[in-house]
C-alpha cells in the first residue's frame, strides 16, 4: 500500500452520465472493507510504485472492465469515517452508461438523480466531494 507522509492512498472514479445523473457502485457488504454496503465511486488502494492515476485505471478495470480515458481530477478527500486513507477523486462527464459496465466486484450499480442522493447511503467522503464539486454538473449547468 503506497503512502503519502504515512497516510495510505486511494483513487476513486465518479461517473456522470450523459443525462446528468450519477452512476455509483454499491459496495460489497462484508467485514474488513471501508464502508461496506454503501454507495461510492469505483476505485481502491494505490499500490507501491504506482501513480494515483494508474491505480485509478487499474481499479476501475478490475471492478468494471472499463478502460477509463481522460479522467478529470476532482479533489482529495481523507476518508475520516473509514480507514483514514487519502483518496484522490476523479470524474468523467458523459460517455459511460450502465450498459458499459461489466461489474466484477460489489453488490451492483445504480444511476441517481440529484433529488435521489439525499436518501442514499453514500460513503461520507464521497458525499462531501459530490456536494462540494459535482452539483453544478449534476444539475445540468457547468461549474
Amino acid at each position: 500500500m503506497f503512502t503519502d507522509q504515512g497516510r495510505p492512498l486511494g483513487a476513486m472514479l465518479l461517473i456522470i452520465t450523459d443525462d446528468h445523473r450519477l452512476l455509483l457502485h454499491h459496495r460489497d457488504d462484508v467485514e474488513g472493507i471501508p464502508h461496506p454496503g454503501r454507495w461510492a465511486g469505483f476505485g481502491g488502494a494505490v499500490e507501491e510504485g504506482e501513480s494515483v492515476r494508474d491505480a485509478l485505471r487499474r481499479e476501475v478495470m478490475e471492478e468494471t472492465r472499463l478502460q477509463v480515458q481522460n479522467p478529470i481530477f476532482l479533489t482529495n478527500e481523507i476518508d475520516l469515517e473509514g480507514d483514514g486513507r487519502l483518496i484522490s477523486l476523479y470524474f468523467v462527464n458523459g460517455g459511460i452508461s450502465p450498459a458499459d459496465i461489466d461489474l466484477q466486484e460489489g453488490l451492483g450499480i445504480g444511476v441517481f438523480n440529484v433529488s435521489e442522493l439525499g436518501d442514499l447511503d453514500i460513503s461520507p467522503f464521497v458525499r462531501r466531494a459530490i456536494q462540494s464539486h459535482l452539483m453544478p454538473l449534476l444539475s445540468g449547468s457547468e461549474p
